[in-house]
């Protein structure tokens, strides 16, 4: 018996510092002058990164992909956008790190880090197979634009696991913006037919 609850005590310290040991990418965003801050991220393993900064609109006001990386860093200047509410993002494989910054009078303030599941895009021919996990149980929204300009859209209802595929053969050629909506953010990914 006492070798019994010796092993479960044993496995309940096991797991817990297993879930303890769980690391995480650091993003910082850190003013550095007035209407000027330095985006820093840093993770142990490399990962192709999608770096963003959009506005409280949804606009894309920066966009930079990069090889397998561990870091990234990035002066972000303000002056030019003026006060508002800006989302700083960083994809990493499947999963992505995003802070609000707020700018103000010339202050920057900066949220805590939120973590979410990025979806999985598949281009085969003229149609693009979607995955995504709905962690927040929350309705998720798909909308296609060409040229800042709505084409399609649809709700794809709020299950954990969503797959769908998107069919862009009646669709003339151009660049094509998809944009997958959930709880958290806008999930961008443009695609070219």
């Amino acid at each position: 018996m006492k070798t019994k609850v010796w092993a479960v005590i044993v496995l309940a310290f096991f797991v817990a510092g297993a879930a303890c040991a769980t690391e995480l990418p650091k993003m910082n965003v850190i003013q550095v002058e007035e209407n000027t801050a330095m985006l820093a991220y840093s993770f142990s393993h490399e990962a192709p990164l999608q770096v963003s900064l959009t506005n409280s609109d949804g606009e894309l006001l920066y966009h930079n992909e990069t090889e397998h990386q561990t870091e990234f860093k990035k002066m972000l200047d303000f002056s030019e956008l003026g006060d508002g509410l800006y989302c700083v993002s960083v994809n990493y494989g499947n999963q992505s790190i995003n802070r609000v910054v707020n700018v103000k009078d010339k202050k920057i303030t900066v949220s805590s880090p939120s973590f979410c599941y990025e979806p999985y895009f598949k281009v085969s021919g003229k149609k693009v197979n979607v995955s995504f996990l709905n962690t927040w149980n929350k309705p998720v929204y798909i909308n296609i634009y060409q040229d800042g300009e709505y084409v399609d859209g649809s709700n794809l209802g709020r299950d954990v696991s969503i797959q769908t595929r998107l069919d862009f053969s009646h669709l003339r050629r151009g660049t094509y913006e998809v944009v997958l909506t959930d709880y958290v953010k806008d999930h961008r990914f443009t695609l070219k037919l």
